[in-house]
């Protein structure tokens, strides 16, 4: 949503590319629903994995939240078009109504295009930083994406100037965001594959110490830990 609000100050200042916002709109709604997790409705996932005979069977599983629904992601695709039509009916307002109060309407809408992409971001950091792991986060995604913002910012200050610091200065905030996040994902990864690495070598010479002078050919290469 929050580049929705940098296009939206694009559109004010130049009526070049209105059919170009529109597209990506339309494209990111129509990504957003074909990749929507389909799940059935009212049904909770389970956790409970443990398949053994001397559990207690009164014990009843533990079960996580409800997946959001399909018609969650109905209604807010449906809340994002009446959202995006209600900002381009303003705009277009303050255009040929008021064109004295567009500049204003468009800086209200790049700092709240800022603060939504904080909102965005600050969570993910937050939980990298806590979990110490990337997760489900593509490095080489934000590879391509962080320095990308950097250069659609500049590319919008050479031909904004000052005067459109909030249509340049959201993709400044969100590509600051993301370079942390890469920042510190990486860091996490480099770590725990040093981690694994050492685990592992410290496994292989507790093996070599404890059975390596008796080994013979018909000892078994894996050996089970009691």
């Amino acid at each position: 949503m929050e580049l929705l609000y940098g296009h939206v100050y694009i559109l004010l200042s130049s009526f070049e590319r209105p059919i170009s916002v529109l597209t990506e709109l339309r494209h990111s709604l129509l990504l957003f629903l074909i990749f929507f997790p389909r799940t059935p409705s009212g049904k909770a996932l389970s956790l409970d994995a443990d398949s053994d005979a001397d559990a207690n069977p009164s014990d009843s599983p533990i079960t996580a939240p409800l997946a959001p629904s399909y018609r969650t992601a109905l209604v807010v695709t449906a809340l994002c078009v009446v959202h995006a039509a209600i900002v381009a009916i303003l705009s277009f307002y303050f255009v040929y109504a008021r064109p004295e109060h567009s500049q204003s309407w468009a800086n209200f809408l790049g700092i709240f295009s800022t603060v939504l992409a904080s909102i965005q971001y600050f969570p993910q950091i937050y939980t990298t930083y806590t979990l110490k792991r990337v997760g489900s986060l593509s490095i080489p995604m934000m590879c391509i994406q962080t320095p990308g913002s950097f250069v659609w910012a500049g590319s919008l200050a050479a031909r904004l100037g000052s005067e459109g610091w909030s249509a340049w200065g959201v993709y400044l905030v969100t590509g600051s965001l993301q370079g942390t996040l890469l920042a510190m994902g990486s860091y996490f990864e480099i770590a725990h594959k040093r981690q694994e690495k050492r685990d592992l070598l410290a496994r292989m010479e507790q093996t070599n110490a404890s059975g390596g002078a008796d080994a013979t050919e018909d000892t078994p290469l894996l050996r089970s830990e009691n």
